[in-house]
């Protein structure tokens, strides 16, 4: 089977879904290729059909760590209302978030807080006692030299992302673009004058598919590298690293309580090592098995070790296990901020982070692939600023006029350098202060 579109689209997640609707939006006869959602029953999904978005929360706030994520998540977080109307599908759990700062950064909170202002956010500054009367059931890391407790109360707390992904796709096929649910197996430019770019991909049942493309968006998420998704040959400046994360089953008589926390997320500015303090906290959220879980994961600290390879991340996706240094660490945190917990099990979730040294998504056209373009590096945080991504994705490939507040080369795409030696120093994205999760 052959199909044709002016642009085609890899990866159904939340960079290309949204990339896909405006797309369409936009008049491009659009083709998106992914993999389908995999069963919300807690069965763990095949290797093809992993995705990032195959989860029930991730933070929302507009506060952000600079201006580049400040614009992409006040503009996202700004429509998802409007995106919940007009799918009908809603994902949006409006509960606040709270950003715990240490002291070490307060030059860097101050331009946080300068941003925010501009940009019309309303962001309460919190002493601890100001804290512990808001939510008495959370308790303050020992970060050193204290905490500034930033707080945004509305329109502000977590997505589903599964849901967030189903609007945006429902909304691309009412614009009139197809959804084929298979993986993509090889990428290639036709040599032909005017060829197009030709596309080999796997349904899910095994059919083998082809599509002829005149440009193609790749937004296949951390694992772009180890995908099929890009020319052979080509890799981006792209680091795929796991996130350990704990599950903590809330008990049923604590779930009214425990329930008014916001999402927190903690920056230890200090380096020391895998002593580092900062990770982030959702608060209860119902999942597939119909039970609530608080949940807790890493700033990005070096407990987390890199993917290298497809096989080594979809075996840590589908069947990996925390370190006891990992168990240890999140539970400690666990225990440090909400001291009341009791909880029923705990259990635990196998993410995976990326991370680009510029410490921005890649969004905008590959050097040397004429009609190739990429959507790829949340760096952890993708998800509350994708709608905005997918939005500026499509922009370049509808060849409109740049509309965002600082220039494109911000998020101009970097080739993978020579791989790194073994024993090389920790990149930069490792140490710390880590940003906002």
């Amino acid at each position: 089977m052959v199909l044709h579109a002016e642009v085609a689209v890899v990866g159904a997640g939340m960079f290309g879904s949204a990339a896909a609707k405006y797309l369409a939006r936009g008049g491009a006869d659009v083709l998106v290729i992914g993999p389908g959602q995999p069963p919300r029953d807690g069965t763990p999904p095949s290797p093809a059909a992993f995705g990032a978005h195959h989860d029930e929360a991730r933070i929302v706030r507009r506060l952000g760590w600079d201006q580049v994520w400040g614009t992409l998540d006040t503009r996202s977080a700004d429509r998802m209302r409007a995106l919940e109307c007009a799918s009908g599908i809603g994902f949006l759990t409006e509960c606040g978030a709270l950003a715990l700062m240490g002291k070490g950064v307060r030059h860097r909170t101050a331009e946080m807080l300068r941003l925010s202002a501009a940009a019309g956010v309303t962001v309460e500054e919190l002493s601890g006692s100001a804290l512990g009367l808001d939510f008495p059931d959370l308790a303050l890391p020992p970060v050193a030299g204290g905490v500034d407790g930033l707080l945004e109360r509305r329109g502000a707390g977590y997505l589903n992302p599964r849901l967030l992904v189903a609007a945006q796709l429902r909304l691309a096929a009412a614009a009139g673009a197809r959804l084929l649910a298979g993986e993509v197996t090889a990428v290639r430019k036709d040599p032909s004058p005017g060829g197009r770019w030709l596309l080999r991909a796997r349904t899910a049942d095994g059919l083998a598919v082809q599509a002829r493309a005149e440009q193609v968006v790749v937004a296949t998420g951390a694992l772009a590298n180890q995908s099929g998704a890009l020319p052979t040959g080509q890799r981006l400046d792209l680091y795929a690293f796991t996130e350990p994360n704990l599950l903590f089953e809330v008990p049923a008589g604590q779930l009214e309580r425990l329930g008014a926390l916001p999402t927190v997320v903690v920056v230890d500015p200090e380096d020391r090592g895998n002593d580092n303090l900062s990770v982030y906290l959702l608060p209860p959220v119902r999942h597939p098995d119909g039970k609530w879980y608080v949940r807790i994961g890493p700033g990005m600290q070096p407990l987390v070790r890199e993917l290298r390879t497809g096989e080594e991340a979809l075996a840590w996706c589908t069947g990996g296990t925390l370190t006891t240094k990992q168990s240890r660490f999140l539970t400690t945190m666990l225990r440090t901020l909400v001291p009341a917990l009791e909880p029923v099990s705990v259990r635990p979730a196998c993410c995976v982070v990326d991370k680009t040294p510029t410490r921005h998504p890649y969004i905008g056209p590959l050097r040397d692939h004429d009609g190739l373009f990429v959507a790829v590096g949340g760096n952890g945080h993708g998800a509350r600023g994708s709608d905005e991504i997918g939005r500026l994705a499509a922009n370049l490939v509808l060849g409109g006029e740049w509309d965002f507040p600082l220039p494109r080369e911000v998020f101009a795409p970097v080739a993978a350098p020579s791989p790194r030696t073994s024993g090389a120093d920790r990149p930069a994205f490792l140490t710390p202060p880590f940003g906002l999760c």
